[in-house]
């Protein structure tokens, strides 16, 4: 044992520097010190042992232990256990207080260290797909990027044709059986070794990324794609056929959301002039500038209109909690939902007065709901990446909230991690500013990967948004990480919203992995004003009836 205290400094730095858990001998001094002898982690699904993993094991292993357990018997349980050998003849003051700094602090980020690398393969797979998913592919754009091989590629938004059809005559179970097979066909045409590959970003749209020469295979390939299906105990074929906008990467792009906007511009003129293959060209462009110009019109002259989604809490009887902001664009004679106009804002830039003209229609009606008397929840306000640019966005919130006078603890503002990502030192820095101001923060799309589980813990939110979709609560494993994001979450003092529940067993079933939450259609979907008002006047929930509130769309 190493005489004298070390120093803590130096001790998280080197936490920091081990953070994978494959401890190097720098730790190894203090975990010495401290007798640390053992690292393991194991868990267990009603009180059955389903896995284990060890580490930094030294030749005196010794019989003390302290545990730090994430979970509940009632679902999943995992433990990490610190084993040490014991002091003799007893802990020194020092080495009490240093074992305490360990419980802790240490142990809680060894804990996200374990799960970051655990689940690394679920924050880059489609796990139902078996495919790439949205994480993976802007990863691999930055790798491509960096490494100079970009300009090779040429990368294509796929949607598949005819989906909601399929889905009427057939159902949804027979649909989206066929739409994995398209995906197992489309995720084989790639060629590996040369770089290519296929992503899955959700319900029938698939990205390819693949040598600028396949390009006429890649269209020869999807517009004929053939699935075998049974129906009432009948087998039958079924021939896809597909949309897609595309582009070459060039010298001049930079990031991942540059190449993919090209693409959606193309996918978007491909659909709105009925042409099954776009190439991305100058042309489109400057329609999409005139697209450009239309959206920023209206916001000039108010013309959208704020939803708000209810957040409904489990704690106690079922209530309304929160609510999230939505912004919705009325466009001759329909609303157009922020799926059809959010690419545009995003990449002409207008996005970021989206989102302050929602903050700033929020705060005045907040004002006008409270000078009536009505009691108000906290509502949240989506902001883009975007934002984390401009190194005084936490003081421009502020000053829109405060020109209000709307209690802070009143409004929220929800990043999106696909966002944040590349922009987190910025994101720590406007979390600390608006938290410390009492604003409540929310990281949406929540995952599982090594940058996010990193974040939980030095993050200062209120709460974090998980997706239901990504977790089966009928698959052991999708449990098991159910359980171990949403308690670890909620160690970390973060309060976790479900959004996409569709159904009550599911509910019941992240429920029981510590989910009080939930945001979903499932019980109620986003209202208009007038509705909202109603909603904030009558804030418990029958949930037999909620699924049936009246809402405008």
């Amino acid at each position: 044992m190493i005489a004298g205290t070390p120093d803590i400094k130096n001790f998280f730095e080197t936490l920091n520097e081990c953070v994978d858990c494959k401890f190097n001998e720098k730790f190894s001094k203090y975990a010495d010190y401290l007798s640390i002898a053992k690292i393991e982690d194991a868990q267990f699904i009603s009180g059955k042992l389903t896995s284990k993993n060890v580490d930094y094991v030294s030749d005196n292993i010794g019989q003390e232990y302290f545990e730090v357990s994430l979970g509940s018997k009632e679902s999943v349980t995992t433990i990490v256990r610190f084993t040490y050998t014991q002091f003799r003849p007893q802990f020194t003051v020092e080495q009490e207080e240093f074992m305490l700094i360990f419980r802790d602090s240490v142990a809680n980020k060894i804990a996200v260290s374990r799960l970051s690398d655990k689940y690394s393969y679920i924050y880059n797979n489609d796990i139902e797909f078996g495919m790439h998913n949205a994480n993976y592919l802007f990863n691999k754009f930055d790798d491509m990027f960096a490494s100079g091989v970009a300009t090779k590629y040429s990368v294509a938004f796929i949607n598949i044709k005819h989906v909601n059809q399929l889905n009427r005559y057939f159902g949804s179970d027979i649909a989206g059986s066929a739409i994995k097979m398209f995906g197992a066909k489309l995720n084989a045409f790639p060629d590996s070794d040369r770089g290519e590959f296929a992503v899955h970003l959700g319900g029938d749209n698939f990205v390819v990324v693949l040598i600028t020469s396949r390009l006429t295979e890649l269209e020869h390939f999807i517009s004929s794609v053939p699935v075998a299906l049974t129906y009432g105990g009948d087998k039958f074929e079924h021939i896809f056929s597909c949309r897609a906008g595309i582009t070459s990467i060039r010298p001049n792009h930079r990031f991942g959301n540059h190449v993919m906007g090209e693409c959606s511009q193309a996918y978007s003129y491909s659909k709105k002039n009925n042409i099954d293959i776009v190439y991305y060209s100058e042309a489109i462009n400057e329609s999409n500038h005139n697209n450009t110009e239309t959206l920023s019109r209206a916001l000039d002259e108010n013309k959208f209109l704020i939803y708000y989604q209810p957040v409904i809490s489990f704690e106690d009887k079922p209530a309304l909690h929160a609510a999230e902001a939505l912004a919705r664009w009325p466009l001759d004679g329909k609303i157009i939902s922020p799926q059809e106009f959010i690419t545009l804002a995003t990449d002409s830039g207008i996005v970021t007065k989206i989102d302050f003209y929602v903050l700033e229609n929020v705060c005045k009606n907040i004002q006008s709901w409270q000078a009536q008397g009505i009691s108000i929840v906290p509502i949240t306000v989506n902001f883009s990446g975007r934002h984390l640019f401009n190194s005084s966005i936490a003081d421009d919130i502020l000053k829109v909230i405060d020109k209000y006078d709307v209690d802070h603890k009143l409004i929220g503002i929800e990043f999106s991690e696909p966002d944040f990502t590349q922009r987190m030192p910025v994101l720590k820095d406007v979390s600390h500013t608006l938290s410390e101001a009492g604003v409540l923060v929310t990281l949406d799309k929540f995952s599982t990967g090594q940058s996010t589980l990193t974040l939980l813990h030095d993050m200062e939110a209120s709460y974090v948004k998980i997706s239901a979709d990504r977790f089966d609560p009928d698959d052991p494993k999708g449990r098991i990480i159910a359980n171990d994001m949403i308690n670890l979450a909620n160690i970390l003092g973060y309060k976790v919203i479900c959004e996409g529940v569709e159904t009550q067993k599911q509910a019941d079933d992240l429920m029981q992995c510590g989910c009080k939450f939930f945001q979903s259609f499932f019980y109620d979907k986003p209202l208009s004003e007038r509705f909202f008002v109603s909603r904030l006047q009558n804030p418990d929930y029958d949930i037999e009836f909620a699924t049936n509130n009246p809402e405008e769309m």
